[in-house]
């Protein structure tokens, strides 16, 4: 079982996962326990997952956002918040409401119990009650490309205002395909609440925006690749990425677009877009269970349940 427990301080996270970890391995035969920090345990969780059945991870409670909510839905049983942070508790609820993991505020009382036996057996009982909870309260256990019913494109080295794109949109909508456009963040990428339906969302921005630490999060989004003449060089040094992440890719050539679309040779870049789309539509959620082991942690031991507490100091 994995327990986060997050606050804005870590010295007061730390000291009681400390007492808590020390009273379980002293005194519960039937129970091993460790602690870290997040970052570690997020580095090393299939370690710790084969090596204890109870792992403690301490840090921030605004660590959680939309774009890694997926990872601590997956690895956390729990999150607690510390009471000193219940003003978050709705909020990392929100983000969280799609996976397994129960969010509860920490009870003042036990986060201020320096007696490890007294506040173990409170927490213990706790924890049984909630990890019953579990299993009723979330639909889904994780997101991903699977269970989006739209695509989403990163456009690499060009805007949504040029001429190329605006006559793109022109095309796609006159086949009844919606699309929606906006500049890429990982933000952008998962907390979005579209007002009208569409099919196709096109992020705008720079393959130099893409960084290794955080490619498995946007390969775990973005279902192709739209590249311009000018991202050719990013793309070549992020190539093997999108191999491991078997993410299409397709060259598009806004290099000269007034002229080009003035000429015939335009409907074959609109066609080649659209097939391009065609094709992802078809292939689209292959990947979504792609897992690379230096995108996503750096050890990959036998995995079990954890809980996340998050307090403050």
């Amino acid at each position: 079982m994995f327990i986060f427990v997050g606050c804005s301080g870590g010295a007061s996270s730390s000291m009681f996962c400390q007492r808590i970890v020390k009273e379980i391995n002293e005194n519960d035969e039937n129970m091993t326990a460790a602690f870290a920090s997040i970052d570690q345990v997020f580095q090393k969780s299939r370690a710790y997952g084969s090596m204890y059945d109870m792992v403690f991870a301490y840090g921030g409670i605004d660590s959680i956002h939309p774009y890694n909510a997926v990872e601590f839905g997956e690895l956390f049983d729990v999150i607690f918040v510390a009471p000193q942070s219940n003003y978050l508790t709705a909020t990392v609820k929100e983000y969280l409401k799609d996976y397994p993991s129960v969010v509860e505020t920490l009870p003042r009382k036990l986060f201020g119990m320096m007696n490890g036996t007294g506040a173990y057996n409170i927490l213990r009982g706790m924890l049984i009650e909630l990890d019953l909870w579990r299993g009723y309260q979330s639909p889904n256990s994780t997101t991903n490309k699977s269970s989006d019913k739209d695509l989403e494109i990163f456009v690499a080295g060009a805007g949504h205002a040029e001429p190329y794109w605006q006559e793109i949109f022109k095309f796609l909508d006159e086949l009844e395909i919606r699309t929606v456009h906006q500049k890429f963040s990982l933000s952008e990428l998962y907390d979005y609440q579209p007002i009208e339906d569409f099919e196709v969302r096109f992020l705008f921005g720079h393959m130099s925006m893409l960084q290794e630490k955080d490619f498995s999060k946007v390969a775990r989004r973005i279902d192709g690749f739209l590249v311009s003449p000018s991202s050719l060089v990013s793309l070549k040094n992020r190539l093997s990425w999108l191999l491991d992440y078997q993410i299409p890719y397709q060259r598009f050539d806004n290099s000269d677009a007034k002229k080009l679309i003035k000429s015939n040779n335009f409907e074959n870049e609109k066609n080649k877009v659209l097939d391009f789309l065609q094709n992802l539509e078809l292939q689209t959620g292959r990947t979504s269970e792609v897992f690379i082991r230096k995108f996503e942690e750096k050890e990959l031991p036998k995995k079990k349940n954890f809980w996340f507490f998050s307090w403050e100091s």
